[in-house]
């Protein structure tokens, strides 16, 4: 059995391979440049801030989010509420299928390519991650379009039996090398923390582990964090999201904000929780206020 899901393995490893033509560090030269950003980055999802509008003012968001230091992630359709605003436009796909499809679209800016352990995502590239990720920065960079790279922790299981335990998948993950390989592919890379933000000690090392693997690969790619409002559907509160991501901000240029509502992507996440979102950021604006007024500058390593 196990020889035979070696042999599975390696053919997958072959056919992936040969799709990805050139060499994974040279994909980028097609890419477009990023756009500046003198503050935090974003990755918000425009389904979640327009459910959450009740709790988070769309005049609040667009203070926050206006600017082009957010990934803006839409459907096909922006609702009217946000089709003015100064962002990237991006849109996301967990198959190579999806990515394909979206680079040809003339109104996206960016793609983000998110393989997970779901039925979403072909069976061929949630065994080989790595080369699906620089496969999908062929297709993107062949339309001049930037890549975020979103691979989800519970692939490891994949690869590592340990690390179907809970309290083990993000120290098997750190060791398969992924983000730091996929740094060399993609323009973005994100690390899907979120899971462990109950545990502060695990959230640090993890993101801290992950983005120094990313920038020893590639200095100039941008490596943001994944927090949640609940993730899994766990309750966590405002200062526990306030404590991550001031545990991490030295590490990362920015954040993707998941404000997630129970749904085919998230089964178990229940009720959204804008509220944590908005204190969190209430939180962030204030702080900034009083670091610009003692004259004070933080940015993290490799913020372009």
């Amino acid at each position: 059995m196990r020889q035979c899901r070696r042999r599975l393995h390696a053919l997958v490893l072959a056919v992936l391979g040969s799709i990805v033509l050139l060499p994974r560090a040279a994909h980028a030269w097609n890419a477009p440049a990023i756009p500046p950003c003198a503050g935090l980055r974003w990755i918000v999802n425009v389904g979640s801030l327009r459910q959450a509008q009740q709790t988070f003012a769309l005049a609040e968001q667009q203070r926050v989010f206006d600017s082009r230091c957010t990934f803006l992630v839409t459907g096909s359709a922006v609702p009217a509420d946000y089709r003015a605003w100064s962002v990237v436009r991006t849109r996301s796909s967990p198959s190579l299928a999806g990515v394909r499809r979206i680079a040809r679209s003339p109104r996206v800016t960016a793609v983000l390519y998110d393989p997970e352990s779901w039925a979403m995502t072909p069976s061929a590239e949630q065994l080989d991650p790595l080369a699906a990720v620089c496969h999908a920065a062929a297709l993107v960079h062949a339309h001049r379009k930037l890549l975020i790279a979103t691979p989800a922790v519970d692939l490891v299981r994949r690869v590592d039996r340990e690390a179907a335990q809970r309290d083990h998948r993000y120290r098997a993950f750190e060791r398969t090398g992924w983000i730091g390989a996929m740094a060399k592919c993609a323009d973005i890379v994100e690390i899907q923390a979120q899971g462990a933000e109950a545990n502060l000690a695990l959230f640090r090392w993890f993101v801290d582990a992950e983005a120094q693997q990313a920038r020893t690969a590639n200095p100039h790619v941008l490596v943001l964090a994944g927090i949640s409002t609940n993730p899994d559907g766990r309750r966590v509160s405002a200062q526990q999201l306030i404590e991550a991501v001031r545990a991490v901000r030295h590490a990362v240029n920015g954040f993707w904000l998941n404000i997630p509502a129970g749904g085919r992507y998230c089964p178990r996440c229940g009720k959204p929780q804008p509220q944590v979102a908005l204190r969190l950021l209430q939180t962030l604006a204030t702080t900034a206020t009083r670091a610009h007024a003692g004259g004070q500058h933080r940015s993290p390593s490799g913020q372009p």
